[in-house]
């Protein structure tokens, strides 16, 4: 468990704090590119890790990640006009470019600089595989891009969502390195109950995961420092000469990738919209062939890792702790261990369902979290080092996130990290 005051530290996030700054070192993702499709068309209000900004795609197409309001009298720029590579002020036509210079005040003497005085805030921006990614740290150690396998494969084998989670971001990321839930929270009765049927079709589909995850519910849990974050690897006795073993991993500051098949992979992102409402993203890229339509269109509505949100919304998800996620009651009797139809409104269920911040201090944690807790300890480590002027290591190599994440089945004598890296489980490579 963590203290009370270790709890605040990794939670916290306003500017000043010591994850708020640490985070605010990263590139991270705020919206999708069809969010904001039209050059001079309406601006999106946008928070972001307690913020409140103004996204806006200029004349020239590029997009501006701006404060909300204006230097003047601090109207709200969402009401402005959207002209000529910048958005004018609707009180009094002050106009802002993406860089955040004030670049015309039409109540001023035309003969005033005032104009050139005057800069609100702003972020760059980066529009890459089909999202939009600011960076809000000083610009003076302004970082390098995360180069994920997903932004190296065509835009046909690439799709993206995002929605709202009503909580704190690290709970959202433990959420997502717990690789022991997956035997209880997305299983299926079969699955639970470990039915001859259930395993039968694992035995047919060849594929690691249905033939070895529901054969032991116990499995051992082994974690590491990496230089991109930390590995957890679980392992299951197969009732063979071998071990089958899982790798989670975590990427700094706030990305999760879980264990995935061998052509479609994905990665979580876990971004702070405050200090209680997380953006969460889910990235699925494919290695061979193009994602096909179908899934495209099923996952749009809500399948899998996606959540079905709000048509016209701020990315709300449909089932949610308002409505208690739609549970059914008796699907949870006949069919699947929660009665929530989606697998990603299982995992909202419970993150959100801790609170919006977990007490940390009241948790009994297992073995089966020490992924977790190496985590933890490691964000608290490099928040520290950075107040100390130790810059992180990750947010300047783009190339630590060469990753993957897969199973593996190894000797029972063999180095589970080491050895998974022999054969290629977490290499990710183009």
């Amino acid at each position: 468990m963590l203290s009370i005051k270790e709890n605040e530290t990794l939670a916290v996030i306003d500017r000043g704090s010591p994850m708020g700054d640490y985070i605010r070192r990263f590139w991270m993702p705020f919206l999708l590119s069809s969010d904001i499709p039209d050059a001079d068309g309406e601006p999106v209000n946008i928070t972001l890790m307690g913020e409140t900004l103004l996204a806006f795609r200029n004349t020239s197409g590029k997009v501006g990640l701006i404060q909300r309001n204006c230097a003047h009298r601090w109207a709200s720029l969402f009401y402005g006009r959207n002209e000529e590579n910048g958005i004018r002020c609707s009180y009094h036509g002050w106009k802002y470019d993406i860089s955040g210079q004030c670049v015309d005040m039409p109540t001023e003497d035309e003969a005033s600089n005032f104009n050139e005085k005057v800069k609100i805030v702003s972020y760059p921006v980066v529009e890459r595989g089909g999202a939009l990614w600011a960076y809000m740290g000083p610009p003076e150690f302004k970082q390098e891009f995360p180069e994920f396998e997903f932004f190296n494969v065509p835009e046909s084998h690439q799709f993206i969502s995002w929605n709202r989670q009503e909580c704190n971001y690290a709970q959202a990321i433990e959420g997502g390195i717990d690789s022991a839930h997956s035997n209880f929270l997305h299983a299926s009765l079969d699955a639970y109950w470990r039915t001859d049927s259930w395993l039968a079709q694992g035995k047919r589909s060849g594929n690691l995961r249905d033939m070895y995850h529901a054969r032991d519910q116990h499995p051992k849990f082994f974690a590491e420092d990496t230089d991109y974050g930390v590995a957890t690897g679980s392992r299951r006795e197969t009732g063979e000469d071998n071990h089958y073993w899982r790798y989670n991993l975590f990427l700094l500051p706030f990305y999760t990738m879980p264990p995935s098949g061998p052509q479609q992979k994905f990665f979580h992102a876990f971004v702070p919209i405050s200090n209680g409402v997380t953006a969460r993203w889910s990235f699925v890229w494919t290695l061979d062939n193009p994602i096909p339509r179908s899934d495209r269109q099923l996952w749009g509505r809500g399948y899998g890792i996606h959540s079905e949100v709000h048509p016209g919304s701020d990315h709300t998800p449909i089932r949610n702790e308002a409505n208690h996620y739609l549970i059914d009651r008796e699907m949870q009797k006949n069919v699947n261990f929660t009665g929530i139809a989606v697998l990603a409104d299982e995992d909202y269920s419970v993150q959100e369902g801790m609170g919006v911040l977990t007490p940390r201090q009241n948790e009994h944690l297992g073995t089966t979290d020490v992924g977790i807790i190496k985590s933890r300890r490691r964000m608290l480590r490099e928040a520290n080092d950075l107040r100390e002027g130790k810059e992180p290591y990750a947010a300047g190599n783009g190339s630590v996130f060469h990753v993957r994440a897969g199973d593996v089945l190894l000797e029972k004598n063999a180095d589970w990290l080491q050895d998974a890296k022999v054969k290629k489980v977490m290499t990710a490579t183009w």
